[in-house]
Protein backbone atom coordinates (compact mmCIF):
# COMPACT_ATOMS: atom_id res chain seq x y z
CA UNK A 1 0.00 0.00 0.00
CA UNK A 2 1.78 3.17 -1.34
CA UNK A 3 -0.07 6.11 -2.20
CA UNK A 4 1.00 8.25 -4.91
CA UNK A 5 0.04 11.30 -2.48
CA UNK A 6 0.02 11.68 1.00
CA UNK A 7 -2.38 10.29 3.57
CA UNK A 8 -3.74 13.15 5.27
CA UNK A 9 -3.94 13.22 9.12
CA UNK A 10 -6.20 16.24 10.94
CA UNK A 11 -6.25 16.23 14.34
CA UNK A 12 -6.27 18.86 17.05
CA UNK A 13 -4.25 16.46 19.56
CA UNK A 14 -0.85 16.60 19.50
CA UNK A 15 -0.77 12.92 20.81
CA UNK A 16 -3.34 11.29 18.11
CA UNK A 17 -1.49 13.22 15.01
CA UNK A 18 2.05 11.62 16.47
CA UNK A 19 1.40 8.08 17.16
CA UNK A 20 -1.11 7.88 13.75
CA UNK A 21 2.13 9.95 12.31
CA UNK A 22 4.54 7.28 13.21
CA UNK A 23 1.55 4.04 12.67
CA UNK A 24 1.31 5.14 8.55
CA UNK A 25 5.43 5.63 8.44
CA UNK A 26 5.98 2.36 9.78
CA UNK A 27 3.69 1.03 6.92
CA UNK A 28 5.17 2.68 4.57
CA UNK A 29 2.29 5.07 4.20
CA UNK A 30 3.41 9.25 3.34
CA UNK A 31 1.44 11.34 5.57
CA UNK A 32 1.00 15.41 6.16
CA UNK A 33 -0.42 15.77 9.88
CA UNK A 34 -2.39 19.21 10.83
CA UNK A 35 -3.85 20.22 14.22
CA UNK A 36 -6.90 22.35 12.44
CA UNK A 37 -9.08 21.91 9.21
CA UNK A 38 -8.47 25.46 8.15
CA UNK A 39 -4.48 25.15 8.05
CA UNK A 40 -4.86 21.71 5.79
CA UNK A 41 -7.57 23.29 3.48
CA UNK A 42 -5.09 26.31 3.24
CA UNK A 43 -2.00 24.05 1.55
CA UNK A 44 -4.16 22.37 -0.80
CA UNK A 45 -3.91 23.23 -4.34
CA UNK A 46 -6.28 21.67 -7.05
CA UNK A 47 -8.30 19.42 -7.31
CA UNK A 48 -7.03 15.76 -7.21
CA UNK A 49 -8.63 13.97 -5.01
CA UNK A 50 -7.83 13.16 -1.66
CA UNK A 51 -7.53 10.90 1.45
CA UNK A 52 -7.48 11.99 5.03
CA UNK A 53 -8.13 11.05 8.91
CA UNK A 54 -10.38 13.75 10.16
CA UNK A 55 -11.44 14.46 13.62
CA UNK A 56 -15.24 15.31 14.33
CA UNK A 57 -14.43 17.57 16.98
CA UNK A 58 -11.75 19.92 15.59
CA UNK A 59 -11.18 23.58 17.07
CA UNK A 60 -13.14 26.35 14.68
CA UNK A 61 -13.85 24.38 11.40
CA UNK A 62 -15.25 21.25 12.93
CA UNK A 63 -14.86 17.77 10.75
CA UNK A 64 -18.28 17.87 8.98
CA UNK A 65 -17.71 21.20 7.86
CA UNK A 66 -14.22 20.56 6.37
CA UNK A 67 -16.20 17.87 4.60
CA UNK A 68 -18.87 20.47 3.07
CA UNK A 69 -15.73 22.67 2.01
CA UNK A 70 -14.05 20.26 0.18
CA UNK A 71 -17.19 19.18 -1.43
CA UNK A 72 -17.75 23.18 -2.18
CA UNK A 73 -14.10 23.45 -3.89
CA UNK A 74 -15.20 19.86 -6.03
CA UNK A 75 -12.10 18.15 -4.07
CA UNK A 76 -13.22 14.61 -4.53
CA UNK A 77 -12.07 12.62 -0.89
CA UNK A 78 -12.18 9.78 0.93
CA UNK A 79 -12.81 10.57 4.59
CA UNK A 80 -12.04 8.60 7.61
CA UNK A 81 -14.07 10.02 10.61
CA UNK A 82 -12.32 10.02 14.37
CA UNK A 83 -14.16 10.54 17.51
CA UNK A 84 -13.65 10.22 21.24
CA UNK A 85 -17.22 10.65 22.08
CA UNK A 86 -19.93 8.39 20.03
CA UNK A 87 -22.82 10.38 17.88
CA UNK A 88 -24.79 8.13 16.35
CA UNK A 89 -26.98 11.50 14.18
CA UNK A 90 -23.66 12.88 13.38
CA UNK A 91 -22.31 9.68 12.10
CA UNK A 92 -25.38 9.16 9.87
CA UNK A 93 -24.64 12.67 8.56
CA UNK A 94 -21.01 12.30 7.90
CA UNK A 95 -21.94 8.86 5.90
CA UNK A 96 -24.31 10.36 3.99
CA UNK A 97 -22.10 12.91 2.87
CA UNK A 98 -19.91 10.40 1.76
CA UNK A 99 -17.42 9.90 4.65
CA UNK A 100 -15.79 6.03 4.12
CA UNK A 101 -15.52 5.36 7.82
CA UNK A 102 -16.76 6.70 11.25
CA UNK A 103 -14.40 5.45 13.99
CA UNK A 104 -14.19 5.93 18.07
CA UNK A 105 -11.10 6.22 19.51
CA UNK A 106 -8.93 4.98 21.07
CA UNK A 107 -8.87 2.81 18.12
CA UNK A 108 -6.91 -0.31 17.31
CA UNK A 109 -3.45 0.33 14.97
CA UNK A 110 -4.15 -3.03 12.60
CA UNK A 111 -8.18 -1.41 12.50
CA UNK A 112 -6.80 1.99 11.36
CA UNK A 113 -3.97 0.53 8.61
CA UNK A 114 -7.31 -1.77 7.12
CA UNK A 115 -9.04 1.31 7.07
CA UNK A 116 -6.70 3.88 5.34
CA UNK A 117 -5.42 0.74 2.81
CA UNK A 118 -9.88 0.91 1.67
CA UNK A 119 -9.42 4.34 1.57
CA UNK A 120 -6.24 5.06 -0.31
CA UNK A 121 -8.09 1.85 -2.58
CA UNK A 122 -11.02 4.15 -2.96
CA UNK A 123 -8.64 7.60 -3.67
CA UNK A 124 -7.52 5.50 -6.37
CA UNK A 125 -10.41 4.80 -8.04
CA UNK A 126 -11.43 8.01 -8.09
CA UNK A 127 -8.35 9.34 -9.89
CA UNK A 128 -9.13 7.08 -12.41
CA UNK A 129 -12.37 8.20 -13.08
CA UNK A 130 -11.54 11.99 -13.31
CA UNK A 131 -8.26 10.66 -15.35
CA UNK A 132 -11.15 9.18 -17.63
CA UNK A 133 -13.92 12.60 -17.44
CA UNK A 134 -10.58 14.56 -18.45
CA UNK A 135 -9.92 12.61 -21.84
CA UNK A 136 -13.47 12.85 -22.72
CA UNK A 137 -13.77 16.42 -22.20
CA UNK A 138 -10.80 16.83 -24.12
CA UNK A 139 -12.19 14.39 -26.60
CA UNK A 140 -15.77 16.52 -26.72
CA UNK A 141 -13.57 19.81 -27.42
CA UNK A 142 -12.77 18.23 -30.76
CA UNK A 143 -16.11 18.26 -31.50
CA UNK A 144 -17.73 20.97 -33.81
CA UNK A 145 -20.76 22.75 -33.23
CA UNK A 146 -22.70 20.52 -35.29
CA UNK A 147 -20.92 17.42 -34.24
CA UNK A 148 -21.98 18.34 -30.85
CA UNK A 149 -25.31 19.23 -31.54
CA UNK A 150 -25.70 15.64 -33.20
CA UNK A 151 -23.99 13.65 -30.43
CA UNK A 152 -26.70 15.28 -28.23
CA UNK A 153 -29.48 14.45 -29.95
CA UNK A 154 -27.74 10.68 -30.50
CA UNK A 155 -27.35 10.26 -26.75
CA UNK A 156 -31.03 11.21 -26.22
CA UNK A 157 -31.88 7.93 -28.17
CA UNK A 158 -32.94 9.36 -31.73
CA UNK A 159 -32.34 7.44 -34.86
CA UNK A 160 -30.42 9.18 -37.63
CA UNK A 161 -33.82 10.19 -39.30
CA UNK A 162 -34.77 12.41 -36.30
CA UNK A 163 -31.59 13.81 -35.87
CA UNK A 164 -31.69 15.36 -38.93
CA UNK A 165 -35.21 16.33 -38.99
CA UNK A 166 -34.45 18.24 -36.18
CA UNK A 167 -31.08 19.76 -36.84
CA UNK A 168 -32.81 20.36 -40.39
CA UNK A 169 -30.10 18.70 -42.75
CA UNK A 170 -30.15 15.43 -44.16
CA UNK A 171 -29.88 11.47 -43.11
CA UNK A 172 -26.89 10.94 -45.11
CA UNK A 173 -25.19 14.50 -43.44
CA UNK A 174 -26.12 12.72 -39.61
CA UNK A 175 -25.01 9.19 -40.56
CA UNK A 176 -21.26 11.37 -42.08
CA UNK A 177 -21.62 13.61 -38.77
CA UNK A 178 -21.74 10.41 -36.26
CA UNK A 179 -18.87 8.82 -38.23
CA UNK A 180 -16.76 11.86 -37.17
CA UNK A 181 -17.76 12.05 -33.71
CA UNK A 182 -17.44 8.39 -33.31
CA UNK A 183 -13.92 8.77 -34.60
CA UNK A 184 -13.01 11.96 -32.55
CA UNK A 185 -14.01 10.40 -29.04
CA UNK A 186 -12.45 6.72 -29.52
CA UNK A 187 -16.12 5.47 -29.70
CA UNK A 188 -16.33 1.65 -30.25
CA UNK A 189 -19.76 0.95 -30.41
CA UNK A 190 -22.86 3.89 -29.94
CA UNK A 191 -23.54 2.48 -26.83
CA UNK A 192 -19.95 3.24 -25.71
CA UNK A 193 -20.42 6.55 -27.45
CA UNK A 194 -23.41 7.40 -25.17
CA UNK A 195 -21.92 5.76 -22.01
CA UNK A 196 -18.94 7.79 -22.45
CA UNK A 197 -20.64 11.32 -23.05
CA UNK A 198 -23.46 11.21 -20.54
CA UNK A 199 -23.74 13.51 -18.24
CA UNK A 200 -20.97 16.00 -20.08
CA UNK A 201 -22.33 19.10 -18.45
CA UNK A 202 -20.90 21.25 -21.75
CA UNK A 203 -23.17 19.43 -24.64
CA UNK A 204 -25.19 22.55 -26.12
CA UNK A 205 -29.01 22.08 -26.04
CA UNK A 206 -30.59 21.69 -29.01
CA UNK A 207 -33.86 23.65 -29.80
CA UNK A 208 -36.53 21.96 -31.00
CA UNK A 209 -37.85 22.65 -35.01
Amino acid sequence: MSPDRPVYVIDDDYAVRESLSVLLNTAGIERRVFATGEEFLATLKGEEPICALVDVFLPGMDGLTLQQRLADRRIESVLVFMTGQANVPMAVQAMRAGALHFIEKPFDPEDILEVVSDAVIRVSDLKQRRAERDGVEARLQRLTRREREVLVLLVEGHPNKVVGARLGISTRTVEHHRSHIMAKMQARTLTHLIRISTGMVDLPRVSRR
